[in-house]
């Protein structure tokens, strides 16, 4: 239950909360897409692709040079969650912080628990999703292994993409939240003795 004694509801969720909640769950599918791949794995799923088994006997040739070539793109192709190096490791952290804080903030708000000012989750979604934005950047430009062998899969750009979006709700989340606490004028008060309403 709630501090105010009702049950949870999405209907609490500033527009804010449920772009940057619908983009963290979306970018924990992107964790698992191919991020990086090499010359010698591209080549390897060209090679897969291509062995198409057929027949009892002559299907055992074509069926091992098939999984040969899998095994191969498997072993060069790099996700978020099976990281190349420490750089990578730190991407990952920064990832599952941002999708962690943008998700505690809409529960948060689901259950109508107001936020700390300075301590907010979406304050801090914002944060690392900007930081973890600049970080893969940095990623692609400089990429792990010898540049001139290494390809850039789906991963970075729909990360790119999702924490941008990720943040910019995380925001609205943080400007909504803080709408909320501050001080609103009175409407009723009674003019003083000489002022005209």
């Amino acid at each position: 239950m709630s501090e105010s004694g009702s049950p949870p509801t999405f209907l609490r969720l500033t527009p804010g909360h449920l772009i940057a909640a619908l983009a963290a769950l979306v970018l924990m599918f992107v964790l698992a897409l191919d991020w990086y791949s090499t010359n010698v794995g591209e080549a390897a799923r060209r090679v897969e692709e291509l062995a198409e088994p057929r027949g009892a006997e002559g299907a055992q040739v074509e069926r091992k040079l098939d999984e040969e070539a899998d095994f191969l793109a498997d072993r060069e192709e790099r996700n978020a969650v099976r990281p190349a190096g420490v750089f990578d490791l730190v991407i990952l952290a920064g990832l599952l912080l941002s999708i962690g804080f943008a998700l505690w903030a809409a529960a948060q708000r689901a259950r109508g628990r107001p936020s700390r000012p300075g301590r907010s989750p979406s304050a801090r979604a914002v944060l690392f999703a900007f930081v973890t934005a600049l970080l893969i950047l940095v990623r692609i430009v400089a990429q792990p292994g010898v540049d001139q062998s290494t390809s850039i899969k789906a991963g970075p750009p729909l990360a790119l993409l999702l924490l941008g979006a990720l943040a910019l709700g995380s925001r609205m989340a943080t400007l909504a939240e803080r709408d909320e606490r501050s001080p609103r004028p009175r409407t009723d008060a009674v003019p003083a003795a000489g002022e005209h309403v």
